[in-house]
């Protein structure tokens, strides 16, 4: 912490002795702007606290269909590949572990959107990135008024808005990944609704030995309609909005990795064992909106949701014997289980049999939630802008799992219908009531925040196998932030802020269950050119943790009574800091031509401050000591864009590095992930104002790269991938 201020008290002598009070941009006029954390780049540069805002024309011309290509481009942003087609982003901020999104809040259009964010935190399930029209990332004191999770920051992924004259467009593009869009939108005087259909598939880029399918299907369906009552009511600027979706998902996913050895002999080839492993769920949204402004100084933005997620996830599990694939696999020391795994030997005993798993779950995830605003300006000195947030929140998660045995025999599972039996029957249950203030102060050249989010959370784990109630909690919780923002010119401006972390307890746990708990310090400076050409941005952090939690699931590693159980680590610290440039060559050699250039770097030191035993295999287990590091964090990450425009045409190449990780906290047993760089190029061209024809190939020069050694064995990122595709307008 010291450090962090030593660096930011130089930055108060070149303070502007100008007068005029410094004011973040107004869109307050239009009542959509609930949906949005921070709504415009304009807005980020004179946040009091981090942030980032991807816009529409940079998720266009990247054409990405994965999120994780999306956010590595963001300092502060840790992303775990998983399938290497981004179905299952695991996404950290600020060291927080990026498993599952456990710790960071993922909303879409300002709503929670995490299949049950109270009751089961770990995020299966994330908006597919084609519906996106901006997506924001924010971290430090900004991040208070959202929960539950406020550890790490939030994800806030816009769709698109409702035109305001007739819009339709339509969207194909061919490759590994083949992708359809189908858009259209109007407003006809006090209606306007927008319809929109999206469609990936693809047969995947594993092969099976044994033969089996890797490919995936996705489906999602987008309805939103308003209906403008200013008519009604004597044109005060009043709306009424409903949304609702459908989504689906066939994926035949596995956790089930290679050796070591097989891994870098072909990353792209899976087991037999994993032949029957397929994931299917559907996925329901339903929202209804009203958003009045009274004047020019007072608006309310009233949402109520409801999201319902059902799931079946039937997939490899490990051997009858419950031996530790991980390390076996890890250390390439049992060829004869490999050939088992694979297919080339059959079953020879009854601790061989392979156990395939039925995970069933429903989702569901609902409230209401309101938002108040007024913004006043008594003089060309002060002005301020007061918030106050309601929200009513419930979720709960069913599981129905279950368990059956089968044996290899000649390449293929042959099923033991007989050992089916049911596992796990529980039921988890949360009511949250949170209420936050945030008063933002703009005097002269500073810009001062205060916010506190209150939250009172009631949740109880019930046993279907005899209905009873294992365990019912409740807490109170506070979360206070405070956040500063100084111009010492109109292109320079300093930040410094503090606030509290939380991860709440979830249902279910035993009483020594503490939550997570950090204090979050941040300092810095940005730097905006006048003609916007240039900009940079520098930030310090540094997160004191008085107890960091984990959570054990099947994805870490874990089995039996430990699933969602979740464990107290003592205490950790996280610094760091985060810095990113970017400027545009204009008119280079002939006119009209542009190099756009950025770089962004993230440089995270995370680490135990207490020596603790772990039972937690996502840390490992044994005996976890000071200065031990915290698993899948990478040390350094940075990321290179270069690109040219040229009248219609513009090209970007990408080249992003991520620096080694331990797999594990715990020394004895820790693997090491490599460090690895990844070569992404895009090209888009635009034959008219309407429609254009794009190109991209990710993973360039097709490097193969580990990812994970969880939970059995090792795992890679995608390959080279080329698609072409075509935009049109009409």
């Amino acid at each position: 912490m010291k450090i962090l201020l030593l660096f930011f008290i130089p930055l108060s002598g070149f303070a502007n002795t100008s007068l005029t009070v410094i004011k973040t941009p107004d869109n307050s006029s239009d009542t959509s702007d609930v949906l949005y954390v921070i709504g415009s780049k304009e807005k980020v540069f004179y946040s009091p606290g981090s942030a980032a805002f991807v816009e529409s024309d940079e998720l266009k011309k990247q054409n990405n269909t994965d999120i994780g290509r999306i956010l590595n481009k963001i300092p502060g942003v840790y992303i775990q590949e998983e399938d290497g087609l981004g179905l299952r982003p695991n996404i950290g901020l600020r060291g927080a572990h990026p498993h599952r999104s456990k710790k960071v809040t993922l909303l879409e259009d300002g709503i929670l959107i995490g299949p049950a964010p109270y009751s089961a935190s770990a995020a299966y399930y994330f908006p597919t990135p084609t519906l996106a029209h901006n997506v924001e990332v924010f971290k430090g004191p900004s991040s208070v008024k959202y929960g539950p999770n406020s550890i790490g920051g939030a994800v806030n992924l816009i769709t698109r808005p409702i035109a305001k004259k007739e819009e339709n467009e339509i969207d194909l593009s061919y490759g590994i990944i083949q992708k359809g869009k189908l858009s259209s939108s109007n407003t006809i005087d006090s209606v306007g609704f927008r319809l929109e259909l999206h469609r990936l598939q693809s047969d995947g880029f594993k092969t099976i030995s044994k033969g089996g399918e890797t490919g995936i299907e996705k489906n999602d369906g987008l309805l939103k309609l308003e209906y403008d009552l200013g008519k009604i009511f004597g044109g005060m600027d009043q709306k009424i909005s409903l949304k609702t979706a459908y989504n689906t998902e066939k994926s035949f996913e596995t956790y089930l990795g290679s050796s070591l050895d097989d891994f870098n002999r072909n990353p792209n080839e899976r087991y037999a064992a994993s032949k029957d492993d397929l994931m299917k769920w559907n996925h329901a949204q339903f929202q209804v909106g009203h958003q009045i402004r009274l004047n020019d100084k007072i608006s309310a933005n009233t949402t109520i949701y409801h999201n319902r997620l059902n799931r079946k996830w039937t997939r490899f599990d490990g051997l009858a014997d419950r031996r530790d694939l991980r390390l076996i696999l890890a250390d390439n020391s049992d060829l004869d289980l490999v050939r088992l795994l694979n297919g080339d030997r059959d079953t020879s005993n009854s601790d061989e049999n392979i156990l395939i798993v039925g995970n069933d779950r429903q989702y569901v995830s609902e409230g209401i939630q309101t938002l108040f605003k007024h913004s006043s300006s008594p003089n060309d000195y002060i002005g301020n802008d007061l918030s106050f947030g309601l929200r009513y929140h419930h979720d709960f998660v069913k599981r129905n799992h279950s368990e059956i045995t089968s044996e290899m025999k000649n390449g293929l599972l042959n099923y033991f219908p007989e050992s089916f039996k049911t596992t796990n029957l529980t039921h988890d249950d949360t009511r949250a009531l949170s209420a936050f203030v945030e008063n933002e102060l703009s005097y002269k050249q500073t810009i001062f925040s205060i916010g506190t989010r209150v939250e009172y959370v009631k949740n109880k784990s019930s046993s279907l196998f005899s209905p009873q109630v294992i365990n019912e909690n409740d807490e109170t919780i506070i979360v206070p932030g405070i956040g500063i923002n100084h111009s010492f010119s109109d292109q320079f401006v300093g930040l410094l802020g503090i606030n509290r972390g939380v991860t709440l307890v979830g249902p279910g746990q035993s009483n020594d269950a503490k939550e997570e708990a950090s204090i979050n310090y941040e300092a810095g400076f940005r730097y905006l050119s006048t003609s916007t050409t240039s900009s940079a941005e520098f930030i310090g952090f540094y997160s004191d943790y008085s107890n960091i939690k984990g959570t054990c699931s099947f994805s870490s590693g874990c089995a039996g009574d430990k699933i969602d159980r979740e464990f107290n680590g003592g205490e950790a610290e996280i610094l760091g800091v985060e810095a990113q440039m970017a400027h545009q060559f204009e008119n280079v050699l002939i006119p009209a031509f542009d190099l756009p250039i950025s770089v962004n770097y993230t440089r995270t030191v995370s680490r135990f401050t207490s020596d603790n035993i772990s039972s937690n295999e996502e840390w490992g287990i044994g005996q976890i000591k000071k200065g031990d590091p915290l698993p899948y964090i990478p040390q350094d990450q940075w990321t290179f864009k270069a690109g040219v425009e040229y009248k219609k045409l513009n090209s970007d190449l990408t080249f992003s590095w991520k620096g080694k990780m331990a797999d594990q906290s715990v020394n004895i047993g820790r693997k090491i992930i490599p460090s690895y760089g990844v070569i992404d190029w895009s090209m888009q061209y635009k034959y008219d104002k309407d429609g254009s024809l794009y190109t991209k190939v990710d993973n360039l020069m097709d490097k193969s790269y580990l990812t994970s050694l969880r939970p059995y064995g090792a795992r890679g990122g995608k390959p080279r991938m080329l698609t072409v595709g075509f935009n049109q307008r009409f």
